[in-house]
């Protein structure tokens, strides 16, 4: 497993609890990789002080190289036993190999691992992280202190987070800001820390500067609902044709038939009220989208 070239590098002892962090899924989201580069050149000289042990993942590797979100078809839209078998592209091989990584590594044994997948989108502005649909995920989601997603786990059904969250595994995706800023960067730095210590592998003890990352996770997110749900999801067949009205962020107010875009020579508008999440800025992607409310509570 050591050689395995997805495996950047294992941090701790070999014991529970087990955290895999993917960074890279999609190749034009280089943010990630260079924040657990960050975390394990911190981790060097107090690797000792792990109570359990890290797995450093890079996901798509030819997408990397290249700098594109994808090679043939999206990675992060194919995690399903079904497309284990398949061969005719690129990404399905980095998936079979991915699975059989992160199945290596927790044995079947999904209660003792958990998964922190790091993203980052096209659009400016705003942070937030995504559980899988069940409750250990959702409630470590609420400690981060930034906004949380529910219901958007199960709307992309082919994600790592869905297929290993639908398992039983702890699983979150963080989205750390706008694709390649230095923000976005130190943003999912701070969350690997965060997810490190509330999962007891490191002690604030041996690393006092926990308290400032999560509390500038909780400043910066401040301006926007904390607890929201998705309920609105723009999915494109064919992202050659469609293109996004400039000017829209994440968590902006929108108005029910308000023009968003337009999609084959036609104008896309809101179906419903709410806020933007994660326009699509960028030249592939298989969402348009998404449309959120805020869940009082």
């Amino acid at each position: 497993m050591k050689d395995d070239k997805h495996l950047m590098a294992i941090a701790g002892p070999g014991k529970n609890p087990k955290l895999i962090i993917i960074g890279g899924m999609h190749g034009n989201e280089t943010s990630g990789v260079e924040a657990m580069q960050s975390v394990l050149e911190k981790l060097k000289s107090k690797e000792d002080k792990l109570k359990g042990t890290v797995y450093f993942i890079k996901g798509n590797l030819r997408a990397l190289e290249n700098g594109e979100r994808f090679v043939d078809v999206d990675l992060n839209r194919i995690w399903h036993e079904d497309n284990l078998d398949k061969n005719d592209a690129y990404d399905y091989r980095e998936f079979r190999e991915l699975y059989r990584l992160i199945e290596h590594i927790c044995g079947g044994d999904y209660e003792n691992c958990a998964l922190l997948d790091l993203h980052t989108f096209s659009a400016d502005s705003g942070i937030f992280c995504i559980p899988a649909e069940n409750k250990k995920s959702e409630e470590l989601a609420k400690r981060f202190g930034a906004p949380f997603i529910e219901k958007l786990a199960s709307a992309l059904p082919e994600t790592a987070l869905n297929f290993y969250g639908e398992k039983g595994m702890l699983s979150l995706v963080f989205e750390g800001g706008q694709h390649k800023t230095k923000e976005a960067t130190e943003n999912l730095e701070r969350a690997v820390w965060l997810m490190m210590y509330y999962l007891g592998i490191i002690d604030k003890r041996d690393f006092p500067f926990i308290d400032e990352m999560q509390a500038h996770i909780r400043r910066i997110s401040e301006q926007y609902p904390h607890r929201l749900e998705m309920i609105y999801r723009h999915k494109l067949e064919d992202y050659h044709h469609y293109k996004m009205y400039d000017g829209f962020r994440n968590f902006m107010k929108i108005n029910k038939n308000q023009p968003l875009a337009v999609q084959n020579g036609q104008e896309v508008r809101s179906p419903e009220e709410g806020f933007m999440l994660m326009p699509l800025y960028q030249k592939k992607g298989s969402d348009g989208f998404f449309i959120v409310k805020e869940i009082k509570s």
